[in-house]
């Protein structure tokens, strides 16, 4: 699971240096995400059972991403000018 996680923060942060003012990036990053959430939110309350350590995992990794994006977004807009 780290070495997944390791990998999209890498590919994260890759992408957001290409092209950073194209709001379709953010568009389709958002997609995926909330799509993620809304599956993952419909399986936890349809199942009574307890969550596994994944799931946990995968909405760390999304909150350390959305973390990235949008730091990345207020340094180079706001501090960088």
């Amino acid at each position: 699971m780290i070495i997944i996680g390791l990998v999209a923060i890498v590919l994260t942060i890759f992408l957001i240096t290409q092209n950073p003012e194209d709001p379709v990036f953010f568009d389709f990053f958002g997609i995926g995400i909330f799509c993620f959430l809304f599956g993952v939110g419909g399986w936890i309350l349809k199942t009574k059972k307890k969550t596994p350590d994944w799931i946990g995992f995968l909405i760390l990794l999304i909150g350390i991403l959305g973390l990235i994006v949008d730091g990345f977004i207020v340094i180079k807009r706001i501090i960088g000018g």
